[in-house]
């Protein structure tokens, strides 16, 4: 084992293994050309420019909406399961209380007797409908939810309004701007 270890150290010296890649020149001038070479090439500098990327278009709104009704009922879905400890199934809901602006509204949800008794909740569509400004950078939006109820291996459509809240965030990164977005839901029902 010894000789192989040998052998192999012996041949990656034989063969340039402890060469690096920049070349050195008895010539004082001539490093310094390569230097600055190698600097251009794995070291570019990046001019800051002043510019502003605006990416919020309606489908950002619509996609986030979308996220966050998506990841609320998955956590439901999650407590819905057989084998679901207390502690986990509290440990979710309070989880599921951070993606609403008002908590109270999320345990309102929660508690309807129709949420409760299903086997799990599954988004069907989410259609917008209208923003109404708060603030300059605020905003309310309203969106037509359609989702399915799993109850005992049947399935019922259901229709309401969801709202969610809007804030965007504008960003200032090396020097260039960006806008992005933080929602919460509001309400979903009338």
């Amino acid at each position: 084992m010894k000789k192989l270890i040998y052998i192999l150290l012996l041949l990656s010296v034989a063969c340039g293994g402890g060469k690096d890649g920049l070349k050195v020149s008895q010539k004082s001038g001539e490093n310094q050309i390569v230097k600055q070479q190698f600097e251009k090439k794995v070291l570019p500098v990046k001019p800051i420019i002043n510019h502003s990327k605006d990416s919020l278009t309606q489908a950002s709104f619509d996609a986030l909406a979308k996220q966050k009704i998506t990841r609320f009922f998955d956590m439901i879905n999650l407590t819905k399961q057989a084998k679901t400890t207390k502690d986990f199934i509290n440990f979710t809901t309070d989880n599921a209380k951070k993606l609403w602006l008002k908590p109270d509204n999320a345990k309102l949800f929660l508690q309807q007797s129709a949420i409760q008794k299903v086997d799990s909740l599954k988004l069907i569509a989410l259609t917008f409908q209208k923003f109404q400004a708060q603030q300059s950078d605020e905003m309310l939006a309203t969106y037509r939810l359609r989702y399915e109820i799993f109850k005992n291996g049947q399935a019922q459509v259901r229709q309401t309004q969801a709202k969610f809240y809007f804030k965007i965030l504008n960003l200032d990164l090396d020097g260039q701007s960006y806008q992005s977005l933080k929602s919460k839901i509001v309400r979903i029902g009338r």
